[in-house]
């Protein structure tokens, strides 16, 4: 074995499956009608209000299984209301998770930082967990 072996990266066990990129929009009505132009109506999905994290979001297919997550502050108290101020557009990539806290435990073990699980109306009520990971990139992981 050579001298310039690297040690091995650690990495977790469970599978990611890439679902989408969240992406924050000040209006919800032009961002939708943008994307449709883009990509079709048949694209857009309809507007899905998630409560417990005041916001509303709709999904534009943009792939085979790969999506774009509109996300529109649903009042000044969102999280994502004063991102938004800050001009901040890029909010977080999402992934499927078959074990969602086998996956948390793992990147836990990896200094990511988790919230809160929520249920999001979004997955048909299954539960969420968004994640900071060590470089401040917002993780979103959702129960498959």
């Amino acid at each position: 074995m050579s001298s310039d072996a690297q040690p091995a990266i650690p990495r977790i066990e469970s599978r990611l499956l890439f679902h989408h990129v969240g992406v924050l929009v000040v209006s919800m009505h032009e961002a939708r009608m943008q994307y449709a132009r883009l990509f079709g109506e048949e694209h857009v999905s309809a507007v899905i209000e998630i409560d417990s994290q005041k916001v509303r979001v709709c999904f534009v297919r943009i792939g085979e299984g790969s999506f774009l997550e509109l996300v529109e502050s649903m009042d000044a108290t969102s999280k994502v209301a004063g991102m938004l101020k800050r001009q901040t557009t890029y909010y977080h990539v999402g992934y499927k998770v078959d074990d969602i806290e086998k996956a948390v435990d793992e990147m836990q073990a990896l200094n990511y930082k988790p919230g809160e699980y929520f249920f999001s109306e979004a997955f048909n009520g299954k539960r969420c967990i968004f994640l900071f990971s060590p470089q401040a990139h917002l993780i979103e992981l959702i129960e498959a």
